[in-house]
């Protein structure tokens, strides 16, 4: 038997209006197009499974995916219904991607084997990290030797940086400490003059690590200021559910000149001594009384893996203006990301907000 080759010519497009390929269409867009599907391997639609409740799977289909599987199918699959059947489901659907939300509950040990079994099958594997309420997450993937380490980072502590930031810190508070001395000097005589001693107020805040620390600012407020507050009850819960301070126009404790030092935020300025001693670092998030470590919910030990700051986030972006849970978020959002670089971009936009006065009570 003699087989005779049939030469078929492949078409460019769809219906009955395309052309072969041998001949290309007209127009410059359409010639585009044609030398593109010729000069490249166009991939083939992609199957994508989405591992999460219903809800959020067409959720992450609108957010996250976008116009990525706009050409092939996506189907979303529950993952804490299947339970130990999550692997075989998969199997079955035979997906070029699936995409883990981490925000459903999902056992960590089935996830890990379905995971490695897809990658095993040429697929590849996406974890989503809700960060709504939550701080960023950093990702890093390193070879080493024959492996491949994926790293997800909430705080970031290299050794240099940590030499660096402390470098800074000394360098800058001992140099603004010399310059400001005769600011210091002036301030202080105003407030032993118009309110007596003690001209320091000392307060334990919590540094990092959860260690507590004497904090120093000028006295803005009657001597016996925290037995006021605490003595009635009705008082300390105005106090607390005020962000831990009550309302500048509300607080008769509050001397007329500490106002003004509240304002100008002068009274802050012997916190360059906490700077100094190591206590905190020039930027980082707002040292809070040990109270306030509660405001911070599951996050509280991430905040405390860093010094306090003289300035921060917070304090540039809104500072009394913005109250719990946002301040929390803000605070932790620059504990993920925090460098030299923010660091020196958050140290610019100090005076601004100072002297703006912006959010000072």
């Amino acid at each position: 038997m003699r087989l005779e080759r049939v030469q078929e010519t492949p078409l460019v497009g769809a219906g009955a209006g395309a052309r072969p390929a041998s001949s290309p269409p007209r127009g410059v867009r359409g010639r585009l197009a044609w030398l593109r599907d010729l000069l490249t391997d166009r991939p083939l639609p992609r199957k994508t499974v989405i591992v999460g409740s219903e809800a959020g799977g067409q959720a992450l289909r609108r957010h996250v995916l976008g116009d990525v599987v706009d050409r092939g199918e996506v189907t979303v699959v529950d993952g804490h219904r299947l339970g130990s059947q999550l692997g075989e489901r998969l199997d079955r659907e035979h997906p070029d991607d699936v995409y883990f939300d981490l925000g459903v509950p999902v056992d960590e040990q089935r996830l890990a084997l379905a995971g490695a079994r897809l990658l095993m099958d040429g697929a590849s594997v996406h974890l989503v990290i809700p960060l709504r309420g939550a701080p960023p997450v950093q990702v890093e993937v390193k070879r080493r030797g024959a492996h491949a380490v994926v790293s997800l980072h909430a705080v970031r502590d290299r050794a240099a940086a940590r030499v660096a930031r402390r470098l800074l810190d000394i360098v800058g508070a001992a140099v603004l400490l010399a310059v400001l001395a005769p600011l210091l000097a002036a301030v202080a005589l105003l407030v032993r003059w118009t309110g007596g001693r003690p001209i320091i107020h000392v307060q334990q805040r919590v540094g990092r690590g959860g260690r507590l620390f004497p904090l120093y600012k000028f006295r803005s407020m009657v001597v016996d200021a925290e037995d006021r507050v605490r003595a009635s009850a009705a008082a300390y819960e105005r106090y607390v559910a005020s962000n831990f301070k009550l309302p500048s126009d509300e607080d008769d404790r509050v001397t007329p000149l500490g106002r003004v030092l509240r304002r100008t935020s002068l009274d802050e300025l012997p916190q360059l001594w906490n700077v100094l001693r190591g206590d905190m670092s020039l930027v980082g998030p707002r040292a809070v009384v040990p109270e306030e470590v509660a405001e911070y919910g599951s996050y509280a030990n991430m905040l405390l893996r860093v010094k306090p700051g003289l300035t921060g986030l917070w304090q540039v972006t809104g500072r009394s203006w913005i109250g719990y849970p946002e301040r929390a978020r803000i605070d932790l959002q620059y504990v993920a990301r925090r460098g030299l670089r923010e660091d020196l971009r958050i140290l610019l936009r100090t005076l601004p907000a100072v002297l703006q006065q912006r959010g000072a009570l």
